[in-house]
């Protein structure tokens, strides 16, 4: 990314540093004065702007969370963390897709030449990059454990044989391409995760669009979901999930085939669609929970990424309670002031994804609607007959007579007042 690229400050060179670096992009890096050894002594009275003797020394101080001042993007050098766009844009503008393709084959070229060099020793690691210098873990096994005591304890899914084996196979990949990456496997496990809602509000707008079947309450759900996982994606990016070239031609290119695959299970059953992203969602709460028990003391020493306050904080939280359709909006207001809080809130709402495609599946079989719960608990939802909705009408339109005041505009129930609305 633009705002990535530059020779690091003191970099070294090797003989055939100058031939690669003609052709690649140098490594992401964390900011110089954050020294893998500083990092490791960061503690949350940084967070409360307490100094340490290293901060003082090199002068840095974490304000909280190290949101820059438009709460989005970690461009302050209070962050540790790699920077988010603006709007969380990525590209210039919209253009024809050839020219997309062009610019992002160009882009992704040379990070291929980048990481290759890295790889075979011709230029050297970065020991400040992110995700490496946070010192973090994930057990393969003990992911498994927690999705073995979840299924023992009535937490199983019965799912279709064919969505069963291929959970199984995802879960082996996964286990064997990212062991001892937690962070990559997250940001690649985000990237999918995405999907399912793009595919169900594609064919969901297919059906409308035939005349078939009409849910635009269910699209709001899913697009608040949608909304959801890109955070888990963009935090994931601001960690650097995304810093190697493998990781990201891999998460692309599954992704666009994981699209068309849901496509095709939701126009033959949609509740098995809904059901293979429950297996999806209750291996995530097992993955994300198990990360944080492991790594409980080192994350509660690191700062949130901006984006997450941004998100759980600080941003419109409108989207944040639309896609938990068993909480009543606001009731949830979570904690974000460590990387801990970040990732525990994470694990929860990947649950609260369990038990709305739960309720998907109850709808596609039972019929039961699955609705945004702003709808469920608006005030006039609340009303079960029409006098009470007739009672709540009134009241709202003599709050609306008294603010427009002698001159202002009339609202009018028929028989029961002569007042008109006065043309103007």
């Amino acid at each position: 990314l633009p705002s990535r690229v530059g020779r690091p400050p003191g970099g070294k060179m090797t003989s055939f540093t100058p031939l690669v670096l003609t052709f690649t992009l140098p490594p992401l890096r964390l900011r110089p004065h954050l020294a893998s050894s500083r990092l490791a002594r960061l503690t949350m009275a940084d967070e409360r702007g307490v100094a340490t003797d290293s901060t003082k020394r090199s002068g840095f101080r974490f304000s909280s969370g190290g949101a820059s001042s438009d709460g989005l993007g970690d461009s302050k050098p209070s962050s540790p963390y790699l920077p988010i766009k603006e709007g969380y844009l990525d590209g210039d503008k919209p253009d024809a897709a050839w020219a997309l393709a062009a610019t992002n084959f160009v882009k992704q070229g040379r990070t291929i030449l980048s990481q290759i060099g890295e790889t075979v020793g011709l230029l050297p690691g970065d020991p400040l990059r992110p995700p490496a210098c946070l010192g973090l873990s994930l057990s393969n096994e003990a992911v498994k454990e927690a999705e073995r005591r979840r299924e023992a304890a009535g937490g199983s899914i019965d799912a279709h044989p064919v969505s069963r084996t291929l959970y199984d196979v995802g879960c082996l990949l996964l286990d064997n391409l990212f062991d001892q990456r937690p962070i990559q496997r997250f940001w690649f496990l985000e990237i999918i995760a995405r999907i399912p809602y793009f595919s169900y509000v594609s064919m969901l707008h297919l059906y409308e669009s035939f005349g078939w079947w009409r849910g635009p309450e269910l699209r709001k759900v899913h697009n608040a979901e949608e909304w959801n996982e890109l955070h888990h994606l963009l935090i994931m990016e601001a960690l650097g999930g995304n810093a190697q070239w493998s990781d990201r031609f891999l998460g692309y290119h599954v992704a666009f085939a994981y699209y068309w695959f849901l496509i095709g299970v939701y126009l033959c059953s949609p509740r098995i669609a809904y059901q293979f992203m429950e297996l999806l969602e209750a291996h995530a709460v097992d993955t994300y929970s198990t990360f944080v028990k492991e790594n409980r003391e080192r994350l509660s020493q690191l700062p949130p990424p901006a984006v997450a306050r941004s998100y759980y904080a600080e941003g419109d939280l409108y989207y944040f309670d639309d896609f938990q359709v068993d909480r009543k909006p606001g009731s949830r207001r979570p904690a974000c002031d460590s990387l801990l809080d970040v990732f525990e809130n994470i694990a929860i709402d990947e649950g609260e994804h369990v038990k709305t495609m739960r309720a998907c599946q109850d709808y596609a079989v039972l019929g039961k609607v699955v609705v945004s719960p702003h709808a469920v608990y608006s005030d006039t939802s609340s009303a079960t007959s029409d006098e009470e909705r007739r009672a709540l009408w009134k009241q709202w339109a003599e709050e609306v007579n008294q603010l427009g005041g002698a001159a202002g505009p009339r609202v009018s129930f028929g028989a029961e007042s002569s007042e008109e609305w006065p043309l103007k």
